[in-house]
């Protein structure tokens, strides 16, 4: 009722109103940008989490002069962040034949290298095995000189 008799409640409401949106509009980005950090590290830390023991296995296995073993990876990405692949491997012989790569969303190609000793991984069908966003079972083995990687799900 006092609203009626108050001529100035009127004018202060689109002030107000006003303040809200320009405080909002300062806040959102700085929140989104926080959120997009965070998610950012957790895909980080959870890709090279999984690179590293298929690494490790790829290891253990031609030192043993043999063996094989199924891994359960999950490759996927973050609510704001996505995985866009992992590579694993190459062609015999290739550059790339002992590194497992991989790349998130708006960064460079990052590497996780397999050394000391070094491992030669490639797909069954002697190619990388490229791999996008999900859950996957990773089937490694040792065939001959190498280390055979592929996908049984």
């Amino acid at each position: 009722m006092a609203l009626h008799r108050d001529a100035a409640g009127i004018e202060g409401m689109p002030l107000q109103l006003l303040i809200v949106a320009i405080v909002a509009g300062i806040t959102v980005p700085v929140v989104y940008a926080g959120l997009d950090a965070y998610d950012r590290g957790q895909v980080e830390t959870r890709v090279r989490g999984e690179a590293f023991p298929l690494m490790r296995v790829a290891q253990q296995y031609p030192l043993a002069r043999g063996g094989a073993e199924t891994l359960q990876v999950d490759l996927r990405g973050g609510a704001f962040v996505p995985l866009l692949y992992l590579r694993i491997g190459d062609h015999g012989g290739g550059p790339y034949a002992n590194v497992v790569r991989y790349r998130i969303g708006g960064e460079d190609e990052r590497f996780v290298l397999a050394e000391h000793p070094t491992v030669l991984m490639a797909g069954t069908d002697g190619e990388t095995l490229a791999l996008g966003p999900g859950t996957y079972a990773i089937h490694l083995e040792v065939v001959d000189d190498r280390v055979v990687v592929s996908v049984t799900r």
